[in-house]
């Protein structure tokens, strides 16, 4: 079976389960042909079913460990992918992080922002209070750069349209750039590179997506950018073409 037809079978199942679900209950979900094709057997360990997946992903998906589970994603928002499960007449309680892809830490964070941004509303049970976090240091200054015609804070010697050259240079048709290697090809400033990376994120012309850290170097990693959640972001797309 030619490698597309397995990259769009993966496609199809991750579309019916909200984009993401374990390797394990993928690798179940595919035909005897497939799994034939990929080298898998019913008994084959997570990290064999990974190695395999990832190999004929054709770099459309994103792998992310939990525990002793690694998950296969369709690259999205974090915020979105908790958003689908929750509707105004179906309540949720924290137990929905045992269908999610996230850890505690990540999924408080992705909550967080979602009440922050009115989107989601909270009840308390039980003993538990409510705590309000602040910055420590208050004497921390944004980094101001000179504004550019369309008011964004930028220098001269650097901009979204130089942002925009480096993607498409390093797009080789897979949609997906990696954040380092943007980084490294532009060879801005850090604070500069995240600002104007952060401003094309919030009017939405670029989507960034988790960085998978177990196929990274410690450089790779270091490179990747944090967002104000402390996720490790590692793939940029252009959503404007």
């Amino acid at each position: 079976m030619p490698e597309k037809n397995i990259t769009d079978s993966i496609q199809k199942i991750l579309d019916k389960n909200k984009g993401f679900m374990t390797v394990t209950k993928l690798a179940s979900r595919l035909t005897a042909d497939e799994k034939n094709s990929l080298g898998l057997r019913d008994n084959d360990s997570v990290k064999k079913i990974r190695r395999k997946l990832e190999q004929h992903s054709d770099n459309r998906f994103m792998f992310l460990t939990k525990g002793r589970s690694v998950y296969i994603l369709i690259p999205c928002e974090p915020s979105e992918l908790v958003m689908s499960f929750l509707s105004p007449d179906k309540p949720l309680d924290t137990r929905i992080i045992r269908s999610l892809p996230f850890n505690k830490q990540e999924f408080t964070a992705i909550v967080n922002e979602l009440i922050d941004e009115g989107r989601v509303k909270i009840k308390l049970a039980g003993c538990l209070v409510p705590k309000i976090f602040r910055a420590v240091n208050a004497d921390v200054k944004p980094v101001l750069l000179n504004a550019d015609d369309s008011g964004n804070e930028y220098t001269d010697n650097f901009s979204r349209e130089q942002f925009r050259e480096a993607f498409d240079a390093l797009d080789d048709g897979r949609i997906f750039v990696r954040i380092p290697d943007l980084r490294r090809k532009l060879d801005w400033p850090r604070e500069t590179f995240d600002k104007v990376l952060r401003d094309l994120r919030n009017d939405e012309t670029i989507g960034i997506y988790l960085a998978d850290e177990s196929t990274m170097t410690k450089d790779e990693i270091n490179d990747c950018f944090v967002d104000e959640n402390n996720f490790r972001m590692g793939t940029v797309t252009w959503n404007v073409r």
